[in-house]
């Protein structure tokens, strides 16, 4: 996640990514995103050309971005409002950057699919799912996604149209 805009926006936008919560126990203490299991910046805010800072952060979540931090069908966003009327805490990316920009990429390699979402100032102006795949490097080492998986023993490698830009075009290795 890249989040850009004043220290205070983006101090606050952590804060809803670090934010606990537990609605057995009673109303939340502060706004925050669902099942966020980590949230780590990066060192330190850089600050912009215009005034305004960036900061990194990497984490991990449940399921999806679309499931933990947007509204809507199947969101624990809608489904939480639903069941804790009185006491919901809950935010949004949406809400979130009504001051700020916040660009989000996931990765859910186990149902083979990567998101990308960019909200400026309360507003979507990215939302784009992409499939993904796994693969593998051949007897050249050529990354490949025509495995023998009963006999490979190489790394495993993602190709994700997402991270086109990182390494070797679409692959990505973990």
């Amino acid at each position: 996640m890249k989040i850009k805009g004043s220290k205070e926006a983006i101090e606050r936008v952590l804060a809803c990514l670090k934010a606990n919560y537990n609605y057995g126990e009673g109303k939340p203490e502060h706004k925050h995103f669902f099942r966020v299991f980590g949230a780590y910046e990066s060192d330190e805010m850089e600050k912009n050309d215009d005034g305004t800072y960036t900061l990194f952060v990497y984490g991990d979540c449940a399921w999806s971005v679309s499931s933990c931090m947007l509204d809507g069908a199947f969101s624990y966003y809608e489904l939480l409002k639903k069941d804790y009327p009185d006491i919901f805490m809950g935010t949004t990316l949406e809400e979130q950057s009504k001051d700020c920009e916040i660009e989000v990429f996931s990765e859910e390699p186990g149902m083979c699919f990567s998101e990308h979402y960019i909200f400026k100032n309360g507003e979507c102006i990215c939302d784009d799912t992409q499939d993904i795949e796994s693969g593998g490097y051949d007897e050249k080492g050529k990354p490949t996604t025509d495995i023998d998986w009963e006999n490979y023993e190489g790394d495993t490698i993602i190709f994700n149209p997402h991270r086109r830009n990182e390494i070797e075009e679409f692959s990505w290795s973990f």
